[in-house]
């Protein structure tokens, strides 16, 4: 019995304490793996270190100024701890972002330049004046299911049919995100659903990505086919303030890497969001 399944077990135990069996049912559904990033094993990833790029790939800029490069990620490598929907299972992929203040928030389209993915064959490369460099730091790789937080719309629309639901939801919700999360260790972690520090991400990168105002969104007006395009979006990865790293962003916050089923990795959006 492999770890996800192990967690399944738990998740529909701890779910049998508080409710019914048709609303387990229609809760269990609804978990997600995901690849969280923490201590040291066998299979990791690399955050900050060496830069690397395409070979004559020009260092990314965003209004005149250089990129910084977070790290970079071997799908291959993570794909011998099994298939989490959403990740590819092949290929290397590196992150770079401009993450010193004042920096891009992905809540507008012009900000797109603000971040960059590069995939291919990568070779290491030293990085120009002004970009900022971070320390190597090699996270371990676990699966684990992830939950959706009591913000999310499918969460909401529990609601609905099952009155009370989410105020009981809500403390499971915290108690599995404890115990996947232990001891305040940052939330780094790759598919799944997103460790949410404000609000759902989906409507933000539907929106920023496509020209619109985040301020003219309303969920409660969402027509069927924008409620659709929104559950398009699907975390690839979430990085957490990390002091061992230098990264605090906002007061702090957390950067999701975000993107649709099918669309390559360079197409991906980004969006911050902090306390």
């Amino acid at each position: 019995m492999d770890q996800l399944d192990v967690q399944l077990r738990r998740l529909r135990s701890l779910f049998g304490l508080f409710f019914e069996a048709e609303v387990i049912a229609a809760l269990l559904p609804l978990t997600r793996p995901a690849l969280r990033l923490g201590a040291e094993s066998a299979v990791g990833v690399q955050l900050g270190g060496v830069p690397l790029l395409p070979a004559g790939e020009r260092w990314p800029e965003w209004n005149g100024r250089p990129l910084d490069f977070l790290g970079a990620i071997d799908f291959a490598d993570l794909a011998v701890l099994g298939e989490i929907p959403g990740l590819p299972t092949t290929g290397t992929a590196a992150f770079y972002y401009a993450s010193e203040a004042p920096r891009p928030w992905g809540d507008a389209a012009g900000q797109r330049d603000g971040w960059r993915i590069f995939t291919g064959r990568l070779r290491e490369v030293t990085a120009p004046p002004g970009a900022f460099p971070y320390p190597r730091c090699r996270l371990g790789a676990t699966p684990y299911l992830s939950l959706p937080s009591p913000q999310e719309p499918v969460v909401r629309s529990l609601e609905q049919i099952y009155s009370g639901v989410v105020a009981v939801y809500e403390q499971l919700h915290a108690a599995w995100t404890q115990h996947a999360w232990p001891n305040e260790t940052p939330v780094h972690q790759l598919g799944g659903w997103p460790a949410l520090v404000q609000r759902p991400v989906g409507p933000d990168c539907m929106y920023a990505s496509s020209g619109r105002d985040l301020d003219s969104f309303k969920p409660i007006e969402l027509s069927p086919e924008e409620e659709s395009a929104v559950a398009e979006w699907r975390l690839l990865l979430q990085l957490d303030s990390d002091q061992r790293l230098g990264w605090h962003w906002g007061d702090p916050g957390r950067v999701y890497f975000c993107g649709r089923q099918n669309e390559p990795l360079e197409q991906t959006w980004l969006t911050v969001q902090a306390t």
